[in-house]
């Protein structure tokens, strides 16, 4: 058994007045559910099993302008890979 801190896991979370926008902005939004309930349902499993494994979850909130200024400035397409690297990052921000 160690002793090490549990690891902070940044998990993109979405508004419900902001899910519309964020899923037209994504070049994958193919793979973002169709609907904000089907989205948040598979999330919060998520976020359980992520808890049930040890990991301290955060949820980061994705705010589609701040999301998209982001991405413009780190050169990045917002899709799958950014907004993982974007929950990291502000996860990341938390503990610092």
């Amino acid at each position: 058994m160690t002793d090490a801190p549990p690891r902070r896991i940044g998990l993109p979370w979405y508004s419900r007045e902001d899910y519309p926008r964020i899923r037209a902005m994504m070049t994958d939004r193919h793979n973002l559910a169709s609907t904000y309930e089907a989205w948040l349902a598979s999330a919060e499993n998520n976020e359980t099993v992520g808890q049930q494994a040890g990991l301290l979850i955060a949820r980061i909130m994705i705010e589609p302008d701040a999301f998209a200024s982001w991405c413009e400035e780190q050169g990045l397409e917002p899709d799958g890979k950014a907004r993982t690297t974007y929950a990291a990052e502000m996860s990341a921000r938390i503990t610092a």
